[in-house]
Parts: C-alpha cells; sequence; structure tokens
C-alpha cells in the first residue's frame, strides 16, 4: 500500500464535483470526532464517577435496564404536579 499524505488527499478532493464537498466535510467532522481522545477533557468529578460505575461493575451492583426505566418513570410520577 502506498503512503497517502495531506497534499495527495487534498487534490483528489479538489477534483471532487461540488456538490460532493459537504459530504467529504462532514465525513471528515465525524472521523474527528470518531477518533478525538475525549478523556483529556474530563473534569475530576466525571473521573471519579467513572471509577465509581467501574467499581458497581466490579461488584456486581447493578440494575436491569427495565428496573431502571421503571424506577425513573416511578420517580418523574411521584414528582410531577
Amino acid at each position: 500500500m502506498n503512503s497517502v499524505n495531506a497534499n495527495d488527499v487534498n487534490k483528489k478532493i479538489n477534483a471532487l464535483p461540488v456538490t460532493l464537498l459537504q459530504e467529504v466535510d462532514n465525513y471528515i467532522d465525524f472521523l474527528n470526532y470518531k477518533y478525538a481522545d475525549f478523556s483529556a477533557e474530563f473534569s475530576e468529578k466525571e473521573i471519579s464517577l467513572i471509577e465509581k460505575s467501574k467499581d458497581d461493575i466490579e461488584q456486581n451492583k447493578l440494575i436491569p435496564h427495565k428496573e431502571a426505566k421503571e424506577k425513573i418513570k416511578n420517580y418523574i410520577k411521584s414528582t410531577s404536579l
């Protein structure tokens, strides 16, 4: 496989019909989002919550999705006017 550089990709992008440029732009945004490292943006509180969740999983302190939905539904009903 040949190595590719930004100039090669740029030439190909410039050769595309104008109608496709928005799709290419959207796909580049998608790739940037997909491969971004969001962990550097986590606050201390978020990291703490992730660690707590990890501990809960390891200790099997889990609630099935169906049960969690029911608890949320009941909570909303109890706090609604």
